[in-house]
């Protein structure tokens, strides 16, 4: 075989496995929740940014149509750098700094997926129960209106006799309750306390109690493992409340306290 025929071959071998490789980015890519034509993209700016989106259109043979849309996808999960002008240019971020952004985001998305899976959970366990005519079931009550939430709370943890647990995750909620809870704990209540940390430190009650980082949404108190109140829509004219004494539901409520994917250690 002559040189040049070794040297064709040689250069086809490595097109076909950096084909290859390219395939299995953009393929790994799609299966983290990128549309097709933003793993092409970001395919593009990694082999040539920063640059801007006419040269991507050229580049990847991405239609004028959808370049823009894929940008903006990229640059909104963390993965893409833009300086502003004339054109604007883009930037892929280093693969350290992709993988930080985008499992931070995934993260966030687990969270409240699991969060909203236990609030289905909790209804779907309602509806069971209801369904079935036990003669366990504690009927829920709703109550409507901040005000009407509010003194429902602090009559709970006024009532209170040996614990209270409550995961608050709104800073307006967190300072309904707090005077009643700070009160509880002087006649000897155990608390046990959910907030996000920065909001602990506003409110003044970092520390009463047993104190975790709340990591996720959460408006719910718990007296006495009797008595299990649990708001919606807190910032919405929708607001309203659910309080119960059914056992499982106040079980699966109190779980959420020492789930590590909701709660965490301070």
């Amino acid at each position: 075989m002559s040189y040049k025929k070794r040297v064709d071959a040689l250069r086809l071998v490595s097109e076909t496995a950096d084909d290859t490789i390219r395939k299995n980015v953009r393929s790994n890519l799609r299966s983290l929740g990128l549309t097709s034509s933003a793993a092409s993209t970001f395919l593009a700016l990694v082999s040539c940014s920063p640059t801007s989106a006419t040269t991507i259109c050229n580049g990847a043979r991405i239609p004028d149509s959808r370049v823009y849309c894929a940008l903006e996808e990229l640059r909104s999960k963390g993965m893409i750098t833009v300086q502003f002008g004339t054109p604007n240019l883009y930037k892929a971020l280093s693969p350290k700094g992709v993988f930080t952004n985008l499992k931070q985001q995934l993260t966030r998305e687990h969270t409240e997926k699991i969060r909203r899976l236990e609030d289905l959970a909790q209804k779907i366990e309602v509806v069971r129960k209801r369904t079935q005519g036990s003669n366990e079931i504690e009927l829920a009550h709703i109550i409507k209106g901040a005000r009407n939430i509010l003194g429902k709370m602090n009559k709970l943890i006024a009532s209170a006799k040996k614990e209270t647990t409550a995961l608050i995750s709104d800073p307006d909620a967190l300072k309904g309750p707090k005077d009643g809870l700070i009160g509880a704990e002087e006649r000897g209540v155990n608390i046990r306390m959910a907030a996000p940390s920065a909001q602990t430190r506003k409110a003044g009650i970092k520390e009463l109690g047993v104190m975790r980082q709340l990591r996720c949404e959460r408006c719910v108190l718990v007296v006495d493992q009797r008595t299990l109140l649990t708001v919606s829509n807190w910032k919405s004219g929708d607001m309203h409340a659910m309080m119960t004494r059914d056992s499982s539901l106040i079980t699966m409520a109190l779980r959420n306290f020492t789930n590590p994917i909701c709660c965490v250690k301070t």
